[in-house]
């Protein structure tokens, strides 16, 4: 009879985007899986018609799906207590080998549920914590919020995978975890993301024509959900710093923020400049097109949006903190993020620069995060544990 593993997130885009991977990998190794997550598309940041696609996707491998219903919000005590009840039942219905829960929320519910089957069963969790909520310099309410309930849930955590070094010394040294293991990332397919593509200028300019960049034009990117930690406003603030209409700064992703967003844009009479694309499918060609990649984020484990542009050798910059700073060590292309006017100078910076040399670097420091490295160290963990 195989065995059965679970794995959790609080939204179906966690397992599309970040785990489908080591989803593959336990189809390979025999186990019968189940992904739990919340498909409902209100708290995602990929469409309804994605998450869809995604299920569909999954179901055609073998995997059972199931709906919990998780909410990223901590304040929402109802979908919390109701997400909890839910794991509850699906730990009484199932008896599994391995539980491997990711997103702060939703891996502590996991872990609370799943706490005496770790002893009745011998059920081994796993949690890949991709990118704590406290760090240095982080607000003293996630220090309240968060660090006690990790603190609590690591005792009933037999693998704590963490996504950056900073993470990895602090799990050590106060998340009493079975093990705590330090991972490149998620993993990021450079077959994928191919910087030596033979077409690279033919998409770049089917890219930049369908978008309208002319030829003076310079195209700024941004990929992420449009939320207060992917930070977008302040970079729209910078580009008004700059009053430079050869600037066009588009912003791939979705998200709550949309329309205040939208708003200020108009507010500083910028609609011209700053081009919002939504959520897109061709996103390796975009990055390709791209002069300038800028990942101005409050809070990162370990960027896949910022790996992705280093991997098709587009120059970037990004914002001064912890997860950015492992990829890119260059001072001069690091901005602090709260800072508009700071951000407007790095961009003025990068634009005047020749960053031939740190695009060839980042390249090449991109190689150590290859998928190929994470999926051996995840199937090490989930045939020995570590």
């Amino acid at each position: 009879m195989n065995k059965k593993a679970l794995m959790t997130a609080s939204v179906a885009s966690m397992l599309d985007n970040f785990n489908r991977s080591n989803i593959n990998l336990l189809l390979e190794m025999g186990y019968k899986v189940t992904l739990a997550a919340n498909f409902d598309a209100s708290e995602d940041s990929s469409p309804l018609s994605r998450l869809t696609a995604f299920k569909a996707e999954m179901e055609a491998l073998g995997c059972r799906v199931v709906q919990i219903d998780f909410s990223r919000k901590i304040a929402n005590l109802p979908k919390q207590l109701r997400s909890y009840r839910q794991l509850r039942q699906l730990a009484a219905e199932q008896d599994f080998a391995l539980v491997h829960c990711n997103s702060p929320i939703c891996a502590a519910m996991t872990r609370l549920a799943f706490r005496k089957k770790r002893k009745t069963n011998g059920t081994r969790v796993i949690y890949t914590a991709h990118g704590f909520h406290f760090f240095r310099g982080a607000p003293v309410k996630n220090w309240l919020l968060y660090f006690p309930v990790e603190w609590v849930c690591a005792h009933w955590t037999d693998i704590l995978n963490t996504v950056n070094r900073e993470d990895y010394r602090f799990a050590k040294r106060w998340l009493r975890a079975g093990r705590v293991v330090h991972l490149p990332g998620v993993g990021i397919d450079l077959e994928k993301f191919n910087s030596d593509c033979a077409d690279r200028e033919k998409i770049r300019e089917s890219v930049r024509r369908s978008l309208g960049i002319g030829k003076d034009e310079k195209m700024l990117l941004s990929v992420g959900e449009l939320n207060r930690n992917k930070n977008h406003e302040n970079v729209i603030r910078a580009l008004n710093e700059l009053h430079n209409p050869v600037y066009r700064y588009y912003i791939c992703g979705q998200g709550i923020l949309e329309q205040e967003l939208k708003g200020l844009t108009q507010k500083m009479n910028l609609e011209d400049q700053v081009i919002f694309l939504g959520y897109r499918e061709d996103i390796a060609d975009i990055y390709q097109a791209a002069d300038l990649f800028i990942f101005p984020s409050l809070r990162e484990g370990m960027p896949m949006a910022l790996m992705e542009a280093m991997a098709v050798k587009t120059p970037v910059i990004c914002s001064d903190i912890r997860g950015n700073r492992e990829l890119v060590r260059e001072k001069k292309l690091r901005f602090d993020p709260n800072n508009p006017q700071n951000i407007a100078v790095c961009i003025r910076r990068a634009m005047k620069m020749d960053l031939s040399q740190a695009v060839e670097g980042n390249y090449s420091k991109i190689q150590k995060y290859r998928m190929e490295i994470v999926w051996q160290k995840m199937k090490k963990e989930y045939i020995h544990g570590g």
